[in-house]
């Protein structure tokens, strides 16, 4: 659940929004594993998530660039 001031939002806010809680996660499950795992799965894993994290980054980019104010 995202906390507002009681505005509506504006249309894309909600994408920004889940697109930033994603990021979010995606960040934190990535520090918990770390980047240099013990094994190629794990290796693999986080590379994964950081090109996951990279690509909503884009995504959020995008969306803030083509907003309509």
């Amino acid at each position: 659940m995202y906390h507002t001031t009681g505005m509506p939002l504006a249309v894309g806010d909600d994408q920004a929004l889940q697109l930033q809680d994603e990021i979010a996660t995606l960040e934190s499950r990535l520090e918990d594993m770390g980047m240099d795992g013990d094994c190629a799965y794990e290796r693999a894993m986080s590379r994964l998530y950081a090109d996951m994290v990279e690509d909503r980054k884009r995504r959020l980019a995008t969306l803030r660039e083509t907003r309509i104010y």
